[in-house]
């Protein structure tokens, strides 16, 4: 039984000012009353995601963080009643995944960090966490509510699960068919293929087993491919890129590097010769600013987190222009870009 649903979004691309883009919608919805009380996360896409919540208790602000949440699955975030009110959900896809990062993202700024994590307070630079941000959900007097993360498409729990495996295995260079949640022949040859050339011995078609050995997989094969930014600095840096999609350029950002910290920031062969970069020492709010890597090349940025289409009209847009500086990658299919102070 539910006792309500509200679907926000189903944007395919937000070109304004944002912490992240919300690419697929997000759908609430309570839980029957006999349920025990608790947040629940559902992923209903054919994405593996990661997520983590925000919520305002006992006088401070308390992020957690990160969950992964398998295709078709659910899986509880906070295992009590809910007597905030008020929460803050985020989800993103992991790295493995061809393509760009998918964010399920609002307009309320909280902090992140790698790993399993509990961060308090807001104030990210304080703690050398990420910030991201989060959407707001209205959760009134009820005790307990779910979140389920879901596409265009609109699988259900079943068919996500086995849409999950077709993505993966199309991820890890196998054909699979289309992406339709369907176990058609061509998913199952696929299936039998990448468990023979992984020695699985997994009996069932689909299963979490399987999901999560082709996760593993994909992300190997993405660590090794792709921009990578390092910071041989001894100051944390804010970076950003910039490159040429589709036949227009996309300018991306910001990943913060501590010292010595390196961050993949294209994680796709690269197919272009020529990439630009932006880094910058974090003033921590002075007003200094010094430069670890920029150039003449204008291209769009903002102050928060940003991924944007097209460099036309930056400033009527409200973006700032940046001098991103040219670097020539002689073609080659992956780069590291090492940032020092001169």
């Amino acid at each position: 039984m539910r006792l309500g649903f509200l679907v926000i979004g189903m944007i395919k691309r937000v070109r304004a000012i944002g912490a992240a883009f919300i690419l697929i919608a997000i759908a609430f919805c309570v839980n029957s009353p006999k349920a025990s009380a608790h947040y629940t996360y559902c992923n209903n896409t054919s994405y593996v995601l990661r997520s983590a919540i925000g919520y305002y208790a006992d006088g401070q602000w308390t992020t957690r963080g990160w969950w992964t949440l398998l295709p078709g699955n659910c899986r509880i975030v906070l295992p009590q009643d809910l007597r905030h009110g008020t929460y803050y959900t985020y989800a993103e896809s992991v790295f493995g995944h061809r393509g760009g990062i998918k964010y399920f993202a609002g307009h309320e700024a909280f902090c992140t960090t790698d790993g399993y994590f509990t961060l308090y307070g807001r104030d990210c630079s304080a703690q050398d966490a990420e910030l991201n941000n989060f959407v707001k959900v209205q959760v009134g007097s009820q005790r307990k509510w779910r979140t389920t993360f879901t596409e265009p498409a609109e699988f259900t729990s079943e068919k996500a699960e086995i849409a999950g495996v077709q993505r993966l295995l199309m991820d890890n260079g196998y054909d699979p068919g289309n992406i339709d949640g369907e176990l058609g022949r061509k998913t199952r040859i696929a299936i039998a293929a990448f468990k023979k050339t992984q020695g699985l011995s997994v009996s069932s078609l689909v299963s979490a087993e399987l999901i999560n050995a082709l996760t593993e997989k994909a992300n190997h094969t993405a660590s090794e491919q792709g921009y990578d930014f390092c910071n041989k600095t001894d100051e944390t840096l804010w970076t950003a890129i910039g490159y040429e999609q589709d036949g227009q350029m996309r300018s991306r950002g910001w990943w913060m590097l501590k010292p010595d910290v390196c961050s993949k920031v294209l994680k796709d062969t690269l197919t272009e010769k020529t990439y630009y970069v932006y880094a910058v020492v974090d003033g921590e709010g002075n007003g200094e600013e010094t430069m670890a890597a920029s150039g003449d090349n204008l291209l769009c940025t903002a102050e928060v987190k940003f991924d944007i289409e097209g460099q036309e009209d930056c400033e009527l847009r409200g973006f700032t222009l940046s001098g991103f500086m040219a670097v020539d990658t002689g073609g080659a299919p992956s780069w590291t870009q090492d940032f020092v102070l001169d």
